[in-house]
């Protein structure tokens, strides 16, 4: 994967985006598009006009990961795919619901980002055996990268959730667990969709 690094090299300079624009003449949706990841490509005399402005070789405007990933479902349900090169690595997902009644307040801690508050529904999500290695891999990646996956874990997660639990309206506490690393979300259902 391949990203631009335009949002940290602005921030490292104090820069907006409309100072970018009114610098460079380059549109804002343009550098929207950039500074978000969302483009689907990039011209080279944007990123000449770019890395002249902000001091920086193409090498530092870019980051990149050596791996695609991948979601899919198949009979044993659904699973992550990192590809790097030949090598392939499926990471099956687990998840675990349950209802507030079947939560003590210890059990909540390992699942909830507020145990304080009352939840419809907490889903919690592991990724089966491979756990030591898809650390490794999320340990080892930018900070780019690494959000850019957990936010599709989640994604696909709440998707999996709302579509095979015909969940309607709910509010939940979403847990993420990739070995020692719990990431977590609350999360609002209505009328069958995220909000």
């Amino acid at each position: 994967m391949i990203k631009s690094n335009l949002a940290v090299l602005m921030a490292e300079r104090g820069l907006k985006i409309a100072d970018v624009y009114n610098d460079t003449g380059i549109s804002k949706t343009t550098l929207m598009a950039l500074s978000e990841n969302k483009g689907k490509g990039i011209q080279f005399e944007t990123i000449d006009k770019l890395c002249n402005y902000l001091n920086v070789s193409p090498q530092d405007f870019f980051i990149y990961s050596p791996f695609l990933i991948e979601y899919t479902q198949d009979n044993n349900g659904l699973f992550l795919r990192l590809i790097s090169g030949e090598k392939i690595n499926n990471f099956y997902f687990n998840f675990w619901v349950f209802k507030e009644s079947e939560l003590d307040f210890d059990t909540k801690i390992n699942y909830v980002a507020d145990p304080s508050k009352k939840y419809d529904f907490y889903l919690a999500i592991d990724i089966e055996d491979g756990n030591t290695e898809l650390e490794k891999i999320y340990n080892n990646l930018d900070i780019i990268f690494k959000r850019e996956l957990v936010n599709n874990i989640f994604e696909r997660s709440i998707d999996w959730f709302i579509n095979n639990k015909k969940i309607d309206s709910a509010n939940c506490s979403v847990n993420l667990e990739i070995k020692n690393i719990h990431l977590y979300r609350e999360i609002k259902i209505k009328d069958g969709k995220l909000i």
